[in-house]
């Protein structure tokens, strides 16, 4: 796939602000709060660079990480999320710092949480959905290969994997959904419309209907009819990418900020050993 093709899968707002401000008012306050955008893949931090460099939409834990150091105290964080999701292991390092940053925290899902990006958001004290909001989740997913030992071994991670999550899931649904009806929701890959979402806990709220106007058997049909659509967009093949960029650098393409390309020789050969073991380890992302 082209890395254009790459790029269009969503809709690229990259180089706005991914931090910014706004405020809330209640009946005696005007609460103001931090607010973050995490748009498009999942992605570890140490590739987030390669994704900006691309303009390929994707977020890290370093904008959570950097969000959370630069609030004020006593200031909520307010978090934007439109992700299909991505990698799980990152989904997992932003619920963790989210959950225990001691700070109340509020989800605005405007379009879709998808996989891993609604592990993320499930770690937010509120969560509130647009209307027109989508949740999926689905059990945990990786290439892999080697003999019969090895795929069990890969079996039995992805197996501790959706364990995993589904702590993430009970935490937040508590008694609107059981463990094993997430099992059962996990286990078939379910598409959720707002009204959904709020039945069974995920979110708290959906933006504009606090007087519950909306029709929940409607939603049911709508929702219902999306079980099983198939998977959202995969993150890209960061090996290809990296080698892409390599290509582009070395034919005079200005190379991202500490990202330099040399070519290899006797001094730098334990690099360029690093750098394809790292290749062979994004064969087995999990996403």
């Amino acid at each position: 796939m082209s890395t254009a093709a790459m790029s269009a899968m969503l809709h690229s707002t990259m180089y706005r602000s991914r931090i910014g401000r706004s405020s809330r008012k209640t009946e005696t306050t005007e609460e103001t709060q931090m607010r973050i955008t995490l748009n498009g893949y999942v992605v570890p931090s140490s590739d987030q660079w390669l994704y900006d460099w691309f303009k390929i939409e994707a977020f890290s834990s370093k904008t959570v990480r950097d969000a959370l150091k630069a609030l004020p105290e006593g200031e909520a964080l307010e978090i934007e999320i439109n992700s299909c999701g991505g990698d799980v292991f990152s989904g997992f390092e932003m619920y963790s710092l989210l959950r225990s940053s001691g700070v109340h925290t509020v989800a605005e899902v405007q379009s879709i949480a998808a996989s891993a990006a609604s592990t993320v958001m499930v770690a937010c004290d509120e969560v509130r959905l647009s209307p027109v909001a989508q949740v999926m989740i689905h059990l945990p997913s990786c290439s892999a290969d080697g003999n019969q030992n090895d795929l069990r071994d890969t079996a039995a991670v992805l197996d501790s994997l959706t364990t995993s999550i589904v702590n993430a899931y009970e935490l937040k649904c508590g008694a609107s959904c059981s463990r094993s009806e997430l099992m059962q929701l996990i286990s078939a890959e379910t598409w959720m419309c707002a009204q959904d979402a709020v039945k069974y806990g995920f979110a708290d709220s959906i933006i504009g209907d606090e007087d519950g106007a909306l029709s929940t058997g409607y939603a049911n049909a709508i929702a219902g009819g999306l079980r099983g659509y198939a998977n959202g967009p995969k993150l890209p093949d960061i090996g290809l990418l990296l080698k892409e960029y390599e290509r582009r650098v070395r034919d005079g393409a200005a190379p991202a900020e500490g990202h330099d390309i040399t070519a290899p020789t006797a001094d730098n050969a334990a690099e360029i050993l690093r750098r394809t073991q790292r290749l062979n380890l994004e064969k087995i992302r999990y996403s």
